[in-house]
Protein backbone atom coordinates (compact mmCIF):
# COMPACT_ATOMS: atom_id res chain seq x y z
CA UNK A 1 0.00 0.00 0.00
CA UNK A 2 1.49 3.55 -1.35
CA UNK A 3 1.34 6.68 0.90
CA UNK A 4 0.70 9.58 -0.39
CA UNK A 5 2.87 12.42 1.29
CA UNK A 6 1.09 15.79 2.30
CA UNK A 7 1.92 18.59 -0.14
CA UNK A 8 2.92 21.70 2.30
CA UNK A 9 1.55 24.96 0.69
CA UNK A 10 3.44 28.10 1.65
CA UNK A 11 3.25 31.56 -0.04
CA UNK A 12 5.81 32.39 -1.85
CA UNK A 13 6.83 36.37 -3.53
CA UNK A 14 7.24 36.61 -7.02
CA UNK A 15 11.07 35.93 -6.50
CA UNK A 16 10.65 32.39 -4.81
CA UNK A 17 8.35 31.10 -7.09
CA UNK A 18 10.60 27.95 -9.07
CA UNK A 19 10.87 28.55 -12.94
CA UNK A 20 10.90 25.66 -14.99
CA UNK A 21 13.99 24.86 -16.73
CA UNK A 22 14.78 26.18 -20.41
CA UNK A 23 16.65 22.79 -21.09
CA UNK A 24 14.41 20.05 -19.96
CA UNK A 25 10.96 21.27 -18.26
CA UNK A 26 9.97 17.19 -17.56
CA UNK A 27 12.99 16.61 -14.84
CA UNK A 28 11.69 17.42 -11.16
CA UNK A 29 13.11 20.08 -9.68
CA UNK A 30 15.67 20.21 -7.39
CA UNK A 31 13.77 19.79 -3.39
CA UNK A 32 11.47 18.37 -4.63
CA UNK A 33 9.98 15.62 -1.85
CA UNK A 34 7.49 13.95 -4.04
CA UNK A 35 8.19 10.44 -4.81
CA UNK A 36 7.99 8.86 -8.72
CA UNK A 37 4.80 6.87 -7.43
CA UNK A 38 2.46 10.09 -6.23
CA UNK A 39 3.99 11.73 -9.40
CA UNK A 40 2.29 9.54 -11.49
CA UNK A 41 -1.30 10.07 -9.73
CA UNK A 42 -0.83 14.29 -10.47
CA UNK A 43 -1.74 16.00 -13.47
CA UNK A 44 2.00 16.27 -15.63
CA UNK A 45 2.27 20.00 -15.14
CA UNK A 46 0.60 22.46 -13.09
CA UNK A 47 0.62 25.59 -15.45
CA UNK A 48 -2.14 28.14 -14.79
CA UNK A 49 -5.11 27.55 -17.10
CA UNK A 50 -5.48 29.71 -20.42
CA UNK A 51 -7.60 31.91 -18.97
CA UNK A 52 -5.07 32.62 -16.33
CA UNK A 53 -2.30 33.57 -18.40
CA UNK A 54 -4.65 35.48 -20.89
CA UNK A 55 -5.50 37.93 -17.83
CA UNK A 56 -2.01 38.15 -16.68
CA UNK A 57 -1.50 39.52 -20.71
CA UNK A 58 -3.81 41.47 -20.59
CA UNK A 59 -2.37 43.52 -17.60
CA UNK A 60 0.89 43.70 -19.42
CA UNK A 61 -1.22 44.97 -22.40
CA UNK A 62 -3.49 47.48 -20.48
CA UNK A 63 -0.12 48.78 -18.67
CA UNK A 64 2.15 48.97 -21.69
CA UNK A 65 -1.00 51.39 -23.60
CA UNK A 66 -0.57 53.56 -20.22
CA UNK A 67 2.79 53.91 -20.59
CA UNK A 68 2.47 54.87 -24.44
CA UNK A 69 -0.97 57.19 -23.64
CA UNK A 70 1.11 58.84 -20.93
CA UNK A 71 4.45 59.37 -23.22
CA UNK A 72 2.54 61.16 -26.24
CA UNK A 73 1.64 64.60 -24.54
CA UNK A 74 5.13 64.36 -22.94
CA UNK A 75 7.55 63.78 -25.85
CA UNK A 76 5.07 66.56 -27.77
CA UNK A 77 5.23 68.98 -25.04
CA UNK A 78 9.16 68.66 -25.47
CA UNK A 79 9.48 68.82 -29.18
CA UNK A 80 7.10 72.38 -28.87
CA UNK A 81 9.02 73.32 -25.99
CA UNK A 82 12.51 72.95 -27.94
CA UNK A 83 10.77 74.03 -31.15
CA UNK A 84 9.68 77.45 -30.14
CA UNK A 85 12.87 79.92 -30.27
CA UNK A 86 14.26 78.26 -33.12
CA UNK A 87 11.08 77.33 -35.71
CA UNK A 88 8.35 79.68 -34.36
CA UNK A 89 4.90 80.16 -32.49
CA UNK A 90 3.34 78.89 -35.14
CA UNK A 91 5.24 75.76 -35.81
CA UNK A 92 5.17 74.49 -31.91
CA UNK A 93 1.21 75.36 -32.15
CA UNK A 94 1.15 72.26 -34.75
CA UNK A 95 3.31 70.12 -33.15
CA UNK A 96 0.98 70.54 -29.57
CA UNK A 97 -2.68 70.27 -32.41
CA UNK A 98 -1.00 67.58 -33.68
CA UNK A 99 -0.08 65.32 -30.53
CA UNK A 100 -3.34 65.90 -29.45
CA UNK A 101 -4.70 64.18 -32.36
CA UNK A 102 -2.19 61.44 -32.66
CA UNK A 103 -2.96 60.92 -28.84
CA UNK A 104 -6.52 61.21 -29.88
CA UNK A 105 -5.98 58.16 -32.69
CA UNK A 106 -3.93 56.34 -31.22
CA UNK A 107 -6.34 56.00 -27.99
CA UNK A 108 -9.53 55.06 -30.07
CA UNK A 109 -7.54 53.23 -32.27
CA UNK A 110 -6.56 50.77 -29.23
CA UNK A 111 -10.21 51.21 -28.20
CA UNK A 112 -10.88 49.79 -31.92
CA UNK A 113 -8.59 46.91 -31.83
CA UNK A 114 -9.78 45.59 -28.54
CA UNK A 115 -13.31 46.23 -29.35
CA UNK A 116 -12.27 43.76 -32.69
CA UNK A 117 -10.55 41.54 -30.86
CA UNK A 118 -13.77 41.09 -27.83
CA UNK A 119 -15.73 40.88 -31.33
CA UNK A 120 -13.88 37.91 -32.68
CA UNK A 121 -13.69 36.03 -29.16
CA UNK A 122 -16.65 36.56 -27.70
CA UNK A 123 -19.99 35.24 -29.34
CA UNK A 124 -22.54 37.59 -27.49
CA UNK A 125 -20.28 40.74 -27.83
CA UNK A 126 -21.79 44.38 -26.70
CA UNK A 127 -19.66 45.30 -29.75
CA UNK A 128 -20.88 46.12 -32.58
CA UNK A 129 -19.25 45.70 -35.98
CA UNK A 130 -20.56 48.99 -37.65
CA UNK A 131 -19.81 51.35 -34.90
CA UNK A 132 -16.13 50.12 -35.12
CA UNK A 133 -16.06 50.80 -38.32
CA UNK A 134 -17.59 54.32 -38.52
CA UNK A 135 -15.46 54.65 -35.26
CA UNK A 136 -12.64 54.09 -37.70
CA UNK A 137 -13.54 56.21 -40.70
CA UNK A 138 -14.33 59.09 -38.54
CA UNK A 139 -11.48 59.20 -36.79
CA UNK A 140 -9.17 59.49 -40.52
CA UNK A 141 -11.77 62.17 -41.36
CA UNK A 142 -11.55 63.92 -38.54
CA UNK A 143 -7.77 64.17 -39.07
CA UNK A 144 -8.00 64.60 -43.20
CA UNK A 145 -10.68 67.60 -42.23
CA UNK A 146 -8.30 69.20 -39.97
CA UNK A 147 -5.01 68.76 -41.81
CA UNK A 148 -6.88 70.44 -44.53
CA UNK A 149 -7.88 73.34 -42.49
CA UNK A 150 -4.09 73.41 -41.12
CA UNK A 151 -2.96 73.64 -44.73
CA UNK A 152 -5.25 76.79 -45.88
CA UNK A 153 -4.06 78.42 -42.59
CA UNK A 154 -0.03 77.92 -42.39
CA UNK A 155 1.84 75.37 -44.34
CA UNK A 156 4.65 75.91 -41.14
CA UNK A 157 1.88 75.23 -38.63
CA UNK A 158 0.90 72.39 -41.30
CA UNK A 159 4.34 70.91 -40.94
CA UNK A 160 4.13 71.48 -37.00
CA UNK A 161 0.76 69.18 -37.18
CA UNK A 162 2.26 66.86 -38.91
CA UNK A 163 5.45 65.98 -37.18
CA UNK A 164 2.99 66.09 -33.73
CA UNK A 165 1.25 63.20 -35.45
CA UNK A 166 4.21 61.61 -35.23
CA UNK A 167 4.30 61.78 -31.64
CA UNK A 168 2.76 57.97 -30.63
CA UNK A 169 5.36 56.22 -33.26
CA UNK A 170 8.50 58.48 -30.31
CA UNK A 171 6.36 57.07 -27.55
CA UNK A 172 6.29 53.65 -28.52
CA UNK A 173 9.97 53.83 -28.97
CA UNK A 174 10.58 55.01 -25.92
CA UNK A 175 8.03 51.97 -24.34
CA UNK A 176 10.32 49.59 -26.60
CA UNK A 177 13.36 50.96 -24.50
CA UNK A 178 11.52 50.51 -21.52
CA UNK A 179 10.60 46.84 -22.04
CA UNK A 180 14.49 46.31 -23.08
CA UNK A 181 15.58 47.46 -20.22
CA UNK A 182 12.54 45.85 -17.85
CA UNK A 183 13.41 42.38 -19.59
CA UNK A 184 17.32 42.44 -19.28
CA UNK A 185 16.66 43.35 -15.38
CA UNK A 186 14.47 40.75 -15.08
CA UNK A 187 16.79 37.72 -16.70
CA UNK A 188 19.38 38.81 -14.16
Amino acid sequence: MKMKKKKRKERMTDAEVPRASAEDPSEPEAGNEQSESSSENQPESEAPDETQVSALEMVDYKATIRRIEWMIPVAGTLCAVAAVWPLGWVLATGILLGTVFGWVNFHWLAESVNAIGERIVQIKSREKGAAIVWRGVGRIFLMALFTYAMFRYSVRGLVGFLAGLAMPVIAMMCEAVYEFVAANRRSS
